[in-house]
């Protein structure tokens, strides 16, 4: 949806903003119906040329607004997220500590995509969408990206693969990777070939979109969003990392990583995991046992973390800062994972509720003592820092999410598998203890293979 930040890394890894000078957006008059279709149909031919595909059927184009996207963002999250997803996302990242417990997220992140969105393409009506704002050669481009996931969902059916993740973080952010990735490595190529049709006014003024809600925005909101992108090109490109050097992803690598997706943000960020057969790492799978909790409490949600996230929790505070788009090197200094995140072997994470109050254990496995020791003391450093400070009584609603009293607990398994154990708690009367009675026991196992890739 978002093309703006990899347009921004593209180009500053690139020499196109060398290329010659065209009339800045501002001055290019708005798209009319017969030119975007016009151009819609040309850039469709090329990303078919790019790719060795061939759409499957036309694709409708519209050009729409900010109310337009509103609508659309209300209309997919109806569709394809579930209230228990919704109140799980709000309340998990608040008692972690990733995010104060007075931040509204959803308008926040609803202010971020507002200022970001160049267009978007709707997988349930086979459309894409440019926002009245682009113009000019930065609409070309957006057209490139957006085709591209267009393609990629007559092909591989976009949506039925979402719904195949189960709505956990982990698969989810993965499979998004391999869709954003996919966008964003054809772009990439698309804008090389095309560069002479931008100019530097117009990468400037794009450059600038949304800038002040990014700058205030946790990292929570806009570091996965951006490894979608970058991370997802990398990963496909089989380089790891960013892909800087625009390397043109193999059509049968595509191809594969939509048919078996990757089963983890770790085969993302590690692309080795996922295409090397002798490095192949699955997560173990990790199970909570929820069936005899004390009376009043119940399950309000389950979730896999993954080493992205968990990257995310393991970040010094210092570190927890905005994004500032108009900078393309800040934007390729961004890393996606770090040491103590690295070694992720597989976790798992239960939100229970009882009125007001709020429990989280999370149970996360490594792969060595060593990387669950890393792991432990970064948390240990950031926790007193988020977890100590005083509740908020009139940050309303939001105040139950309000962390009361935390643990960590490290150990091995009887099988040898080093693990970590965070707990969480945000009573309704915060004068209440801890919870102990909420130690909820747990196991793991390697996960099954799910394909011939995997050696099923």
């Amino acid at each position: 949806m978002n093309a703006c930040l990899s347009v921004l890394a593209a180009l500053a890894s690139s020499s196109l903003a060398s290329s010659s000078l065209a009339s800045a957006a501002g001055d290019t008059p708005a798209w009319t119906q017969a030119q975007l279709e016009a151009t819609s149909a040309a850039i469709q031919t090329q990303v078919e040329e790019l790719r060795g595909a061939k759409f499957l059927r036309p694709v409708q184009v519209k050009v729409t607004n900010a109310k337009g996207l509103r609508e659309y963002v209300a209309q997919r999250e109806a569709a394809t997220t579930s209230q228990e997803r919704l109140h799980r996302d709000e309340a998990v990242p608040k008692l972690l500590g990733l995010v104060a417990p007075g931040l509204d997220l959803r308008a926040l992140e609803m202010e971020v995509l507002e200022g970001q969105v160049g267009g978007f393409y709707d997988p349930a009506t086979d459309t894409f969408f440019l926002m009245d704002t682009m113009r000019g050669g930065v609409a070309k481009v957006i057209l490139a990206h957006e085709l591209t996931h267009a393609l990629d969902d007559q092909l591989y059916d976009i949506d039925k693969l979402l719904e195949s993740v189960g709505g956990e973080t982990d698969a989810e952010l993965a499979f998004r990777s391999v869709v954003e990735g996919s966008g964003t490595n054809l772009m990439n190529r698309w804008t090389i070939a095309h560069g002479k049709e931008l100019s530097i006014d117009e990468i400037q003024e794009f450059q600038s979109m949304g800038a002040d809600a990014l700058k205030k925005a946790p990292p929570l909101m806009w570091k996965p969003l951006l490894a979608s992108y970058l991370a997802g090109d990398g990963f496909l490109s089989r380089g790891g990392g960013m892909n800087l050097g625009l390397k043109p992803a193999k059509p049968e690598d595509v191809e594969r990583a939509f048919r078996d997706l990757p089963r983890s943000t770790e085969q993302i960020l590690h692309p080795d995991t996922y295409w090397d057969p002798k490095k192949r790492d699955l997560p173990v799978s990790v199970s909570i046992d929820t069936k005899q909790l004390p009376q009043g409490w119940t399950v309000l949600g389950e979730d896999t973390l993954g080493e992205l996230a968990l990257g995310l929790l393991t970040t010094p505070i210092a570190e927890r800062k905005g994004l500032d788009p108009s900078n393309a090197f800040s934007i390729m200094s961004v890393r996606f994972t770090n040491k103590a995140a690295e070694g992720w072997g597989g976790d798992r994470l239960v939100l229970l509720g009882r009125g007001d109050d709020r429990f989280l254990q999370l149970v996360t496995v490594w792969d060595s003592p060593k990387d669950a020791d890393e792991f432990a003391t970064a948390v240990e450093a950031a926790a007193p820092k988020l977890w100590n400070g005083a509740r908020d009584a009139a940050a309303g609603w939001v105040a139950r999410f309000t962390p009361t009293a935390w643990d960590l607990q490290r150990g091995t398994t009887p099988d040898g598998r080093a693990f970590v154990v965070v707990r969480s708690a945000s009573m309704g009367d915060p004068s209440q203890p801890a919870v102990p009675e909420l130690t909820l026991p747990w196991k793991a196992a390697v996960a099954a293979p799910k394909s011939a890739e995997d050696g099923g």
